[in-house]
């Protein structure tokens, strides 16, 4: 059975990103500029894309939530005058047929 890894943020990214994190404040005060480079970089490219995963899904999200209200609102809320003038015309009558 082959098991493939697969791109994921979980627990251990968010982890990593904490400790990489203190570890950019530290060489930040100890002065050292490559590894606060480097610590730099990473928190930007992986902060950035659990960023833009979470963008997407939220934007997703609002997205079919604005479709789902729209469509109550033309069920409900938009056909009511229609529907009252549209009564309105009709006219309920009786009629006898002569033989």
């Amino acid at each position: 059975m082959i098991v493939q890894k697969r791109w994921g943020f979980g627990i251990g990214t968010i982890f990593s990103l904490i400790v990489v994190y203190f570890i950019y404040l530290y060489s930040k005060q100890q002065g050292w500029s490559l590894l606060t480079f480097i610590s730099k970089w990473y928190l930007i490219i992986v902060g950035g894309l659990i960023a833009l995963s979470l963008g997407i899904v939220l934007l997703i999200l609002l997205f079919s939530l604005l479709m789902f209200l729209f469509a109550m609102l033309k069920l409900h809320g938009f056909d009511k005058k229609y529907k009252k003038q549209k009564a309105k015309e009709f006219i309920d009558a009786e009629y006898k047929v002569k033989e």
